[in-house]
């Protein structure tokens, strides 16, 4: 017999243990009565819904068909369980049309069988996974783009496993800083990049050498960021090793890179040992391509610059000055160019028509990773959604 009482408890209960609205929880409920009620009194092709009314402490059935038109009733192409003709819809309810669905009052049920209440206690079961899924899928939907906390809890040769509380993160090696070391049970801050729906879960992917996990990091930490006084431009990263980042201010007063940087360079130093050391150049935004060309080859002062062609941009450099605006490998002239879309070609004030091995960089010279990193990354992410053998056990099993 149905207790209503007893379901007011059930939707109580689990509203509070598994974080789920009531509406959510009733719906549920009211779904796997309808289960037990066509498996007892309803044949298994129909469509039957149950209403609980708690005002009147009781639950309603209702068998539910798709309203059709009549010749399809006279060509015998009407399947009776499912679909009604529209002179019979109309009879129930008069202003049905064709396509609607029309609920018809069923008998009240309160008794049922001991097969019903097991059918019934497996729609519970799978429709809370499935509504707790959506509602976990839906919430890290929200943050993708955003930082995140959380635990490692497993590491092995493809990836590192974060326990996120209400889902596990994957981060692949190749999202990782380069040098890092990854101890189970250090907390420590990610990037969510992308968040699937997986038959394993939901699979929250995450990163820490993400170009725009530095940003993220920023707007946490400073609030003029946060509130929207200052404006990040644009950032070039080499994971764990250098990235540059463009910023303006909106307000007129505010000093945008003094800000980020903070008194005796604070902020940025806190956010830098966050990266691991990772080097970072807050350099001010311009609209002017040639002044943000010249502030983005920063801490290397550039004596002239001229625009040319093809999106080109030729800087002009003392001799002293070639090494710091090349950078070590590189770096500074190829995070310039990244950062500002401009091609950078640096060349010696005294010899001006002399290209600088080296001197030439683009936006499309520094990639995030290599062709290779990204087919292993792709690989590992196939091997770990097939839940590959021990390796790629789930944590949350161990």
């Amino acid at each position: 017999m149905i207790n209503i009482k007893s379901l007011k408890n059930f939707i109580a209960q689990i509203t509070e243990e598994r974080e789920l609205s009531e509406k959510e929880v009733k719906d549920i409920l009211a779904s796997a009565l309808a289960s037990a009620y066509k498996k007892d009194y309803r044949n298994k092709e129909e469509k039957v819904e149950a209403e609980i009314d708690f005002q009147k402490n009781k639950v309603n059935f209702y068998l539910v068909k798709k309203v059709v038109d009549d010749a399809l009733v006279e060509g015998g192409k009407i399947n009776p369980y499912r679909e009604i003709p529209l002179s019979s819809a109309k009879k129930i309810k008069s202003d049905v049309k064709i396509g609607d669905e029309i609920r018809i009052p069923l008998e009240p049920k309160e008794d049922f069988s001991r097969i019903a209440a097991q059918t019934a206690k497996q729609v519970i079961t799978q429709k809370l996974k499935e509504v707790e899924k959506e509602n976990v899928f839906n919430d890290f939907k929200e943050k993708e783009g955003s930082i995140i906390t959380g635990v490692i809890q497993k590491v092995d040769q493809k990836a590192v496993y974060v326990d996120l509380v209400r889902a596990t993160g994957i981060m692949f090696r190749t999202e990782g800083i380069p040098g890092e070391f990854y101890k189970i049970g250090n907390r420590m801050r990610f990037y969510i990049y992308a968040v699937e729906k997986t038959p394993r879960g939901v699979e929250v992917y995450l990163s820490r050498s993400h170009p725009y996990f530095v940003p993220a990091i920023f707007r946490y930490e400073i609030p003029e960021i946060a509130e929207g006084i200052i404006e990040i431009k644009g950032v070039a990263r080499i994971p764990g090793a250098r990235t540059k980042m463009a910023v303006k201010s909106n307000i007129e007063g505010i000093d945008a890179v003094g800000s980020c940087i903070g008194p005796r360079g604070a902020r940025v130093l806190t956010i830098s040992s966050e990266l691991n050391g990772e080097r970072i150049d807050i350099i001010p935004y311009s609209d002017d391509p040639l002044q943000y060309v010249i502030n983005a080859l920063s801490p290397a002062k550039v004596l002239k610059a001229e625009m040319l062609p093809k999106r080109t941009v030729k800087v002009y450099v003392n001799e002293e000055e070639i090494p710091i605006a090349l950078g070590k490998n590189g770096q500074n002239i190829k995070l310039a160019a990244k950062l500002t879309g401009w091609k950078i070609d640096v060349r010696l004030i005294e010899e001006p028509e002399k290209e600088i091995e080296g001197g030439i960089a683009t936006a499309e010279d520094l990639t995030t990773s290599t062709p290779e990193e990204k087919q292993e990354e792709t690989e590992a992410k196939e091997e770990i959604k097939e839940g590959d053998s021990a390796n790629s056990e789930s944590p949350n099993q161990q």
